[in-house]
């Protein structure tokens, strides 16, 4: 098979040709004729001749469609097809194949003119005086040897400015704007024009209007424009005017530069100029001549403050008129300009009254024109008077509006005050409002209001505010804890308006009969409602109700009377440590009833080291303070609060502390005589101290149960029923560590010669700071001595460390804040603080069951 391109294979580009295939005489069948490209391996077209004609051309749509070839078919061993060169063909091999045989390859040489872009991008800009470089480059071309190239100007197409691919213009000018051309030729032909336009961007020019001198009257407005007259870029263009001889300030940026009520001294040379991206123009400049009238000025200045019934006297002054003779004067009420109240420059105005206050002018006239009027604010002063509403009711939760009117010149300063307490201060008003949003019972008062300015001071009015309200109690719950000798006496201090209404009720609902009661109207809303009986009986032990109501609601106090006891236990101890000291404080709890003492503990290896004086009672859920002494620093120590009165102690739970580090004294040794007696001294105190508080822990024990026996009996029996479980099942919880709390006071013998050794270097350190040394026989007196004085306080040793004991072990501790909760909680012992649920008394079952359950109680 041959290939054969007619008329030649080297061709410019778009060229036709005729790709002729030629077999060799008697090909075998099928006969199907492929011209295809060998780079991209595309096939062009596929023949199959029939009778000489190209027949079922495979596919169709490649020769006819796609490439618009003109194929033929003249004999069974010669194909032709016309083809269309393209640029891509240049240096690309085709090829003719059937499927047994291919042809030889024809490679092709496409010529083609240069193709030609712009490598400066278009616009080109630069700045007039600068230099401009434009750039050309040929993107294609065959051959690319022997190119040369053309620069001109659109406008100007017969003149070539350069032969070369880059053309340079120095110091360019603003007319050398417009658009240039590139080509680029060789012997195929020449390229397309490649455009580039030219920008030469140069600052502006402007010029001034009005000509100069612009005269002007004072207080025209002056009007100065600037225009551009030549600029490119003519956007983006600012302005700035500025005076002559203060080039560095600007005065105005925009083209109109206006002046109002301009005055003479704004005389003078103005320039403006405008730029932009490239630089700013020369100045254009405008003289500006201000022409005026007389000026005045007012004397006093323009506040002029005088007391009512006092002389003011006005004056005008002429300070600058030209000319400055023949001025005549004249004295006007501002609001009434027509109305000429004088002629001369003092205008007198004797025995002044509030009225005349307002704003006074003067004018002054001359051959030129009249001034402005000078003015002057007459302010005639007076002391303030108060109008104010005298009563005001409203219902509680409602707002509640006190408003007055005050009027004064100047304003005042004003103040309302509930009896000497500041509430409110405003400064310079003429009207105040007391607003209380929601009103309370507590809130009813009479309000004093008192205004004060510069003329008269602590002018004062009252008003009254009532506040409707149901009765609040400043108590829920009351305990009593009475003997058969300290009779029954409570009361209720109650907030409400109207005055109340009262009841006490016995638990039944059944009111009291022998019970004396009465009230005491201490304000308009504040009552004392209070209560009293002589002799207790036993029918009195129990829970009241006291009911207080009036129109608009009702309050219910629950009253519990028991029998006295000892006191509850003492919360929330907080403590701090000090080198040699410790602050402790707590809050008092419920003092069973009978006057309580406090004391303050702090214990070392279950010792007392240290203890306070007995601190008095403040009140129930007060927070109390005292401070311990001589303690060791850097030591832990174990602290209680012991709370006693005629019928017990109680002690709050343990709280550690540690002292803060101090300096420490070397230990000075001392005979070995000297420290076994030491020991020995240690361990006989606390062998017998330990057995004495075993038999005392024995005796309490007991008490414990007669005491509460003696004291339950007249309560009901559902309360004591739950109260003796809680004590009994503390003390079984508490009497399998009997021996262990034994133990714990036996720790302190359990020591080896170095802790022993230690706690004489304390000793020793002790006794050295001390200013006299006591003999032997003196120092055994006095530690004798304070074994006796802790001694009456054996009690609250023993409740403290039964307390450490309940916190040692789990299971007790658990139920020892239970039954604190429960005594809290429990409505037959004391009702809820705040608690409006009335108190639940024993069934019939349990009351039958009492005296059952109380000797199989005790018994247990």
């Amino acid at each position: 098979m041959t290939l054969t391109v007619i008329p030649s294979n080297d061709v410019t580009v778009n060229q036709n040709v005729t790709l002729q295939c030629e077999l060799d005489s008697n090909p075998p069948s099928p006969i199907v004729v492929s011209f295809r490209v060998t780079s991209s391996n595309t096939t062009l077209c596929q023949l199959q001749p029939i009778t000489g004609v190209c027949k079922n051309t495979i596919p169709l749509f490649l020769c006819s469609f796609l490439y618009k070839f003109n194929a033929s078919c003249p004999s069974t061993t010669r194909y032709n097809i016309q083809v269309t060169v393209p640029s891509s063909w240049n240096n690309v091999s085709v090829i003719c194949h059937t499927r047994y045989r291919q042809s030889n390859r024809v490679l092709f040489f496409v010529r083609d003119k240069p193709e030609v872009r712009s490598i400066s991008t278009s616009p080109y800009r630069v700045r007039e005086g600068q230099t401009a470089t434009l750039e050309c480059t040929v993107t294609d071309a065959n051959p690319t040897i022997g190119i040369t190239w053309r620069w001109i100007k659109s406008d100007s197409p017969n003149n070539i400015l350069h032969n070369g691919p880059t053309y340079t213009i120095p110091h360019i000018q603003r007319g050398g704007s417009g658009s240039y051309n590139c080509t680029a030729s060789n012997i195929v032909g020449t390229s397309e024009p490649a455009t580039v336009y030219l920008d030469v961007q140069y600052k502006p020019n402007v010029r001034s209007s009005p000509p100069s001198p612009y005269r002007v009257i004072e207080g025209q407005t002056a009007a100065l424009m600037c225009t551009v007259t030549d600029a490119n870029p003519i956007t983006g263009i600012t302005y700035r005017w500025f005076k002559t001889d203060s080039p560095n300030t600007g005065l105005s940026y925009g083209p109109n530069y206006t002046i109002p009520n301009i005055q003479r001294g704004r005389s003078g040379s103005y320039s403006c100029t405008a730029s932009n991206i490239v630089g700013t123009s020369e100045a254009a400049t405008v003289d500006i001549n201000v022409q005026y009238k007389p000026i005045v000025r007012s004397t006093p200045p323009s506040q002029f403050r005088v007391r009512e019934g006092q002389t003011a006297t006005l004056e005008c002054t002429v300070t600058a008129a030209n000319p400055n003779t023949g001025n005549t004067w004249r004295w006007f009420n501002t609001d009434s300009p027509n109305n000429v109240l004088h002629n001369g420059s003092s205008y007198t105005i004797p025995n002044i009254q509030r009225g005349k206050s307002g704003l006074y002018s003067c004018t002054a006239s001359n051959t030129v024109g009249t001034s402005e009027a000078a003015i002057v604010n007459l302010n005639v002063q007076y002391g303030p008077s108060i109008a104010i509403q005298t009563v005001e009711i409203v219902n509680e939760t409602e707002k509640a509006v006190l408003t007055a009117e005050i009027i004064s010149n100047p304003l005042s300063n004003v103040s309302w005050y509930s009896g000497s307490n500041l509430l409110k201060y405003e400064n310079t008003v003429s009207t105040t409002n007391l607003i209380i949003e929601k009103a309370r019972c507590t809130d009813t008062s009479n309000f004093t209001l008192t205004a004060s300015n510069t003329v008269r001071v602590n002018v004062t009015s009252s008003a009254q505010l009532i506040v409707n309200c149901k009765p609040v109690s400043d108590v829920s719950n009351i305990t009593l804890g009475v003997t058969d000798m300290t009779g029954i006496v409570f009361s209720s201090t109650v907030i409400a308006y109207p005055k109340p209404l009262y009841a006490l009720l016995y638990e039944n609902g059944t009111r009291t009969h022998d019970i004396l009661d009465g009230i005491v109207v201490n304000a308009i809303n504040n009552f004392t409602i209070h209560f009293e009986k002589t002799d207790v009986e036993l029918a009195d032990y129990g829970f009241y109700r006291l009911y207080i109501n009036n129109t608009f609601g009702e309050t219910i106090v629950y009253v519990t009377v028991i029998a006295q006891r000892k006191p509850y236990s003492p919360r929330n101890v907080g403590i701090i440590c000090r080198e040699r000291s410790a602050t402790i404080q707590w809050t008092s709890s419920f003092n069973g009833g009978d006057p309580q003492m406090f004391k303050a503990m702090a214990f070392l290896a279950q010792k007392v080291v240290s203890y306070s004086e007995s601190v008095p009672d403040s009140g129930q859920d007060i927070v109390h303070r005292t401070q311990l002494q001589n303690l060791e620093p850097s030591t832990t120590y174990a602290f209680y609060i012991v709370a006693k009165n005629n019928h017990g102690n109680s002690s709050s739970e343990k709280r550690d502390c540690k002292t803060s580090e101090g300096n420490q004294t070397p230990l000075v040794a001392g005979s070995t005589v000297g420290t076994l007696g030491l020991v020995t001294l240690i361990l006989v105190v606390v062998i017998i101290f330990q057995r004495r508080y075993t038999c005392i822990r024995r005796v309490e024990k007991t008490k414990i149960f007669n005491d509460n026996e003696e004291k339950d009996e007249s309560l009901h029996c559902s309360r004591m029923k739950e109260q003796e479980n809680a004590e009994r099942n503390v003390y079984e919880e508490l009497t399998p560590y009997e021996s262990e709390y034994e133990s714990v006071l036996m720790k302190d013998l359990d020591v080896n010669e170095t802790k022993t050794y230690e706690k004489l270097s304390k000793l020793e350190d002790d006794r050295d700071d001390q200013t006299n040394v006591l003999p032997a026989e003196e120092q055994e007196n006095a530690e004798r001595n304070v074994y006796e004085e802790l001694t009456p306080y054996e009690s609250e040793y023993v409740s403290a460390l039964m307390k450490d004991l309940e916190v040692d072990d789990t299971k007790t501790y658990e139920k020892l804040p239970k039954l604190e909760k429960d005594r809290d909680d429990q409505t037959d012992v004391l009702p809820a603080k705040g608690s409006s649920k009335p108190l639940q008394g024993p069934s019939t079952q349990e009351t039958t069951s009492c005296t059952e359950y109380m000797n199989t109680s005790f018994r247990k």
